[in-house]
């Protein structure tokens, strides 16, 4: 069985290892697996098994994408091809219909659709959100990365809760012992007199480090505590203006992209996602499996499920300083158990998850895996 992958790059992100651990699972099971990118490069191009065959189109132009992948399905015999992201979904659709091949479609949602839209610029990205409730009905299957981007999904798209999936993300294996316990060569993880707090992820509006930022600032009027920022983007310098501005250059740092962050997670007092909104949260299950206390905003989507509500990890209302500052100041009192934490990373294993998405790009989807009409999937205007 021939299965292709189609996504932007294999740069730093959930959604990139996502496709590498999908595509280095599918090729371990003996299919054979082809990983289409629209530029060759990224962090995670080396984690891709060698038997793994990588084509890249050096383009980011839409008609150039459905110009080559549909001429490819018509040329290769593809049984599956799965994408992620909103307009490569799009894009694999209608190279399907003008292909007119029997390639079974498998899109996915990794990021809450209605924000994406409302927060992404005007733009042809913008523009492709108009074409979801037309096309994603053409799709063979539509996996969500949790429960709250399928219930917006579904309303979005205007298409039934029963033809969408929920799966969370293989975020947790066996590896991240490994590199929990890595050396970390930084002065603040080595001091255990005064707390650390770490965030990770993209330098971008999505991941509000300015309110982190702020409310590191509260919580040193009450305490000596450090933040450490893992993570390269677009807002890396007016970040940086930030922290020189409230004086906060021996409290706050901007340590740039780091290939294994629970190794540095594993060394902090706390972990912090400050997110305005998410689709499932990676690195909430990489904290987990660190055995370090988090603190999240109550985002849309995917935190809440992962913490299960508070249970595994403290809550804090989105976009609200003082109430971050305070979750942050009541857990570095309060530390949840390391073990109880370890153990519920666990059921985000790869080994675990990779079977449903087996079941799924094979057509042998189990009806327990299906979402109950029981969300409310009225049409919703964005």
């Amino acid at each position: 069985m021939k299965i292709v992958l189609l996504y932007l790059n294999l740069n730093q992100g959930g959604v990139q290892r996502m496709m590498v651990n999908v595509a280095n699972y599918l090729s371990g099971k003996g299919f054979d697996v082809t990983i289409i990118l629209c530029r060759k490069e990224g962090h995670y191009l080396a984690f891709v098994n060698e038997a793994i065959k990588i084509i890249s189109l050096e383009s980011d132009n839409r008609f150039d994408l459905i110009k080559y992948l549909s001429h490819y399905l018509k040329n290769n015999k593809v049984d599956v091809l799965f994408t992620a992201v909103p307009h490569l979904n799009l894009i694999a659709i209608i190279s399907k219909l003008i292909s007119r091949v029997n390639t079974r479609i498998v899109i996915s949602e990794r990021s809450n659709t209605i924000e994406e839209f409302r927060k992404s610029p005007l733009g042809i990205y913008k523009m492709s959100f108009s074409l979801i409730p037309f096309l994603y009905r053409f799709a063979d299957e539509i996996i969500a990365v949790s429960k709250g981007v399928a219930t917006d999904l579904a309303k979005v798209a205007c298409i039934p809760a029963e033809k969408i999936t929920v799966v969370y993300n293989p975020a947790y294996n066996e590896k991240m012992i490994q590199e929990a316990v890595l050396p970390v060569h930084n002065e603040w993880l080595s001091d255990p007199t005064i707390p650390v707090i770490i965030g990770v992820g993209r330098l971008t509006e999505q991941k509000d480090f300015p309110l982190l930022i702020d409310a590191t600032r509260e919580v040193l009027k009450k305490r000596p505590v450090r933040l450490i920022i893992i993570g390269e983007g677009t807002l890396h310098k007016v970040l940086q203006q930030k922290i020189d501005a409230y004086g906060l250059h021996n409290n706050i740092m901007l340590a740039g992209f780091q290939a294994t962050p629970i190794s540095w997670i594993s060394k902090a007092s706390l972990f912090v996602l400050s997110s305005k909104w998410e689709g499932f949260g990676n690195i909430l299950v990489e904290a987990l499996a660190a055995g370090t206390t988090i603190v999240s905003t109550d985002c849309k989507s995917g935190p809440s499920e992962i913490l299960q509500d508070g249970k595994f990890g403290y809550l804090a209302k989105v976009g609200d300083v003082k109430d971050l500052a305070d979750k942050i100041d009541y857990a570095l009192d309060n530390a949840m158990s390391a073990t109880v934490l370890k153990r519920r990373a666990e059921d985000f294993d790869v080994n675990k998850v990779m079977k449903n998405y087996e079941r799924i790009l094979l057509n042998k989807k189990e009806p327990s895996m299906i979402i109950k009409s029981s969300l409310n999937t009225e049409p919703i205007n964005y």
